[in-house]
């Protein structure tokens, strides 16, 4: 509505693609009477409009997660819209990254918050551990997994096809990397005692490690001892 005159009922510049499920009415004394939808999109005081209801609709999911219960029966419905927002409105990702949940490896039943799993983090951790796969019971059995579970530290866990995209724009929660475990180059927190004991290990191993690339050849980059594996004897993990 302009100044209380009917002027369109689904005006889709107003709100982004992933807020679709929102519905409302907007009543405008700053747009002409004669408006257009080629005057829609070029229009400044739409673009402010725009971004004061997402602003809006925003404060209204973070206001309804403080009562976890009714916040589950929305996020049930609407979680791929959010982590679609994550994915499209860069300038909001700091307050997105709030409103997704997830499972952990330490409960694969619940749903979290990357606050709670914050608050739960290992003294001396500072990045934040996920790993991605097609479903709960296939990354429970990963071998990467297996010096996580041993040593007590958690493991995000993301399953949703779409947590491939939200990934691409989320590198960081307040400050703490997030770090996929089955990449290469994974560092774990280690104790000074531990650091020389892996030190050594590395030493000790070093000619095997020397022999398994020159048999696998151009098949792998480079055959090292991974702080990831427990009981497993090796694993393939992707580069950076």
């Amino acid at each position: 509505y302009v100044r209380r005159v009917f002027i369109m009922d689904d005006c889709k510049e107003l709100i982004p693609d992933y807020l679709d499920f929102m519905v409302g009415i907007v009543d405008s004394d700053d747009l002409p009477l004669n408006i257009s939808r080629e005057v829609l999109q070029q229009n400044k005081i739409i673009k402010i409009m725009r971004k004061n209801i997402v602003k809006h609709c925003l404060s209204l999911f973070e206001e309804m997660a403080q009562d976890e219960e009714k916040y589950a029966k929305f996020y049930g419905q609407f979680a791929t819209n959010l982590k679609l927002g994550l994915h499209e409105d860069q300038n909001n990702v700091p307050r997105l990254s709030k409103l997704v949940r997830f499972n952990t490896s330490h409960n694969v039943e619940s749903l979290f918050s990357f606050d709670d799993y914050v608050r739960r983090m290992k003294e001396g951790q500072k990045d934040i551990y996920y790993i991605q796969g097609e479903n709960i019971n296939t990354i429970k059995n990963s071998p990467f997994l297996e010096n996580f579970d041993k040593n007590d530290i958690e493991v995000i866990l993301f399953t949703d096809a779409i947590d491939v995209y939200i990934l691409n724009n989320l590198k960081e929660y307040e400050g703490r990397k997030l770090v996929c475990i089955s990449k290469d180059g994974l560092v774990l927190p280690l104790s000074e005692d531990e650091e020389k004991d892996w030190k050594g290990k590395v030493g000790e191993w070093g000619d095997v490690c020397k022999h398994a690339s020159e048999v696998l050849g151009d098949r792998v980059e480079k055959v090292v001892l991974s702080q990831k594996l427990f009981d497993s004897p090796c694993c393939i993990s992707t580069g950076q």
